[in-house]
């Protein structure tokens, strides 16, 4: 773990990274470089990452990237790249969210896909509507084997905040899931570990330990 959603997944033959925002880390090294972004929110998406010499996919969302040398994708794509198949899927904000199938492991950034509803501050009909426009795009994404779920959990959502993130480990029973998407509020961690209870997941705790061998 990185910052906020940014990621760094070293394997046996690369290095994928996620949704780099800010942050010191290096790469290591004679791995190729994969890099992910998910949509162009500032707190997903730096510049300097097409500056880290890898191979870039990004959200076709994304109007500066257009003339860069970066494969953009949307909604709906397959691509292979290398020994990559990266399958392309939903948001329920802004941009798309990665499910990557390489060296026989299957890992999957959620960007900002996420039940976003702020329960303290909004009428029933707008948390029903995001929890339906939620579960839409869950419905979409296929229930196979994943090692590693990143997604958010977010306290700045107030009550309801890791409802999100509950769905998901209920629905695809991830390996490990890692929370990402909560920056400066780790309390919020600790408290949707409390709430987890007993699952056949691993929930990783960067906000204790920033690195995991998995």
């Amino acid at each position: 773990m990185i910052h906020h959603s940014g990621v760094l997944v070293e394997l046996a033959d690369k290095v994928l990274l996620f949704d780099y925002w800010k942050g010191d880390f290096d790469f290591p090294k004679d791995k190729p470089r994969y890099i992910f972004i998910s949509h162009g929110h500032h707190d997903h998406y730096n510049p300097k990452v097409l500056e880290m010499h890898g191979t870039v996919i990004a959200d076709r969302g994304i109007n500066e990237l257009k003339n860069k040398p970066v494969t953009l994708v949307e909604t709906g794509d397959v691509i292979h790249i290398d020994d990559l198949t990266i399958s392309v899927y939903g948001s329920t904000d802004e941009g798309v969210s990665f499910l990557v199938e390489t060296e026989g492991k299957r890992i999957f950034h959620s960007g900002d896909l996420n039940d976003w509803h702020w329960k303290d501050e909004s009428t029933q009909e707008e948390i029903d509507q995001a929890k339906a426009y939620f579960k839409t795009e869950l419905d979409k994404i296929p229930v196979v084997p994943i090692d590693l779920a990143m997604f958010p959990v977010d306290r700045r959502m107030g009550s309801d905040f890791d409802d999100g993130a509950h769905a998901f480990i209920r629905r695809f029973h991830p390996r490990y899931f890692l929370p990402i998407h909560f920056s400066s509020h780790p309390e919020g961690v600790e408290i949707f570990v409390k709430n987890a209870g007993i699952t056949d997941t691993k929930i990783l705790r960067v906000d204790i330990h920033p690195t995991y061998e998995l």
